[in-house]
């Protein structure tokens, strides 16, 4: 048992750095324009202080009632600036110190925790610690991972110490192991560790990334992010001093960074949604096409097959709708990016600034570890998205065509059948109109047949005939005559009324 302790590393003075984002506010910009749970992550910040036994909970503006918080784009939340922390390592009497910080920026909440085995105790310097200090600080709860503190932007965990002096000569290739067993101490499951994704050096010191990268989901899956996790062995006291002066501004770079890779992961299920709703597009379009190839020889389509017509132009405009919308959410992700990307930058001008400020002497390449986000990461994720996008739009342009096509066909089938009915109702017309001159003649004559034994009738050549018309051929003729009238009275009437 005292060999395995032994072999167990020991570090000075090791932190722990919590630094978690989430969205509060809608992305409308309205001031009631709400994220969905804009408080949760006040509510982790008080579950882990509760867990690790501190008493005095969280009490900031807005938290846990509704009053009123400052104004301003970026606002420390806490009336103290900060909520000192002091009590004992879980499960052990090991005294521990630290902070708690909570600020607004902008759209989103920042809670920060820092908990630490101080450098001092009454006046002299206390005795370094097993590394395991990291794990009893997390607890079996795994109080500082993302499915415990389920901050809707991301977060990121920041482990630092100062090596044993055996160990401060050797570069981050040969601390690799090192670092490995500091983050089995904070992830000890092996399936969900994350693996190591660059090294380098801070003011000098170690620094290794762990995880932080979106993983690609399987389609209908929601893209996930692994836990990003960096440790930091300081070799000296400088390089620690240098990072606790420019605390400020790393809340903001982690802020920035987070920021860029929640929009990209949006991205990814917005892909798989835009890709989803594209070849949904592709095959109506495709079965549109054959259904006029079938139809191309037919002088007329059937009103069952104008109707189909008419319900597939109402679900391909449906989609159209929901497609433009994918493309446009597409877009503002694409512009999230490009804009945090470029506040990632100015944070870390300033980081160089207010430590020149300071009076230490920092140069820019001091920080080119956490420049290859910026230039590569995120270079990649605007260039892959633009990509995407350009071939997305080809959709939404097959989409408008097949629509306008298909509307454009049942116009003209639409207004062809309008035609036919007219000439139809014109014929029926003209046949109750020839049935009506029937009748009205059926009518005329029975009128005046009575008139036919009121005289005898002669004929034209006989000695005779006298000198005037038979009565019934006078009422004959003049009822013709009225009736021929009437007609074009009114023919000229119908003709005269303004057409539709």
């Amino acid at each position: 048992m005292d060999s395995e302790k032994s072999l167990i590393p020991l570090v000075y003075a090791p932190n722990l750095h919590l630094f978690a984002f989430h969205l509060w506010r809608g992305l409308t910009g309205e001031p009631d324009s709400l994220a969905p749970h804009p408080k949760q992550l006040w509510e982790r910040g008080d579950d882990i202080l509760k867990a690790l036994g501190f008493a005095e909970p969280l009490h900031i503006p807005g938290y846990p009632d509704n009053s009123p918080e400052p104004l301003g784009a970026q606002v420390n939340l806490h009336p103290q600036k900060q909520l000192e922390l002091t009590g004992k390592l879980p499960d052990s009497d090991l005294p521990i110190a630290g902070l708690l910080l909570t600020h607004r920026l902008y759209d989103s909440y920042s809670l920060t925790f820092n908990l630490r085995r101080p450098e001092t105790e009454n006046g002299e310097k206390t005795a370094p610690v097993p590394i395991s200090f990291w794990q009893k600080l997390n607890t079996d709860r795994l109080l500082f991972l993302p499915h415990v503190v389920q901050s809707s932007l991301g977060q990121t965990l920041l482990l630092t110490a100062f090596l044993p002096e055996s160990e401060t000569d050797k570069s981050p290739e040969n601390l690799q192991d090192f670092a490995g067993n500091c983050v089995k101490q904070v992830s000890p499951s092996h399936k969900n560790r994350p693996p190591l994704q660059q090294l380098g050096e801070l003011f000098g010191s170690p620094i290794f990334e762990f995880g932080g990268q979106v993983l690609e989901a399987n389609l209908g899956e929601e893209a996930q992010v692994q836990p990003h996790i960096l440790i930091l062995l300081f070799r000296a006291e400088l390089p620690s001093e240098k990072f606790v002066d420019a605390y400020r501004e790393f809340i903001n770079l982690f802020y920035y960074r987070n920021k860029v890779i929640s929009a990209y992961r949006e991205t990814r299920t917005l892909y798989q949604k835009t890709y989803s709703i594209y070849t949904d597009l592709e095959k109506k379009v495709k079965s549109f096409k054959q259904e006029l190839e079938k139809n191309k020889t037919r002088l007329a389509l059937s009103q069952e097959e104008l109707e189909d017509l008419k319900q597939v132009l109402k679900k391909l405009a449906q989609l159209d709708l929901e497609y433009a919308r994918l493309l446009r959410n597409y877009k503002h992700s694409r512009n999230t990016i490009a804009i945090n990307t470029k506040n990632y930058q100015v944070s870390l001008e300033a980081i160089v600034k207010r430590l020149k400020e300071q009076g230490y002497g920092v140069k820019p390449e001091d920080l080119d570890f956490f420049r290859d986000f910026a230039s590569q990461t995120s270079a990649y994720f605007q260039t892959r998205i633009s990509d995407e996008l350009n071939y997305f739009v080809e959709g939404s342009s097959l989409a408008d065509k097949a629509v306008a096509s298909i509307r454009g066909i049942v116009e003209i089938e639409q207004t062809q059948r309008d035609r036919r009915l007219e000439q139809q109702n014109q014929q029926l017309q003209d046949q109750i109109q020839a049935v009506g001159v029937g009748i009205a003649a059926g009518a005329i004559v029975a009128s005046t047949s009575g008139l036919l034994f009121e005289e005898p009738i002669a004929s034209p050549w006989a000695e005779n005939r006298g000198e005037q018309l038979h009565p019934f051929a006078i009422a004959l003729l003049a009822s013709f005559g009225c009736a021929i009238v009437a007609w074009g009275v009114t023919k000229w009437v119908m003709g005269w009324k303004p057409k539709e």
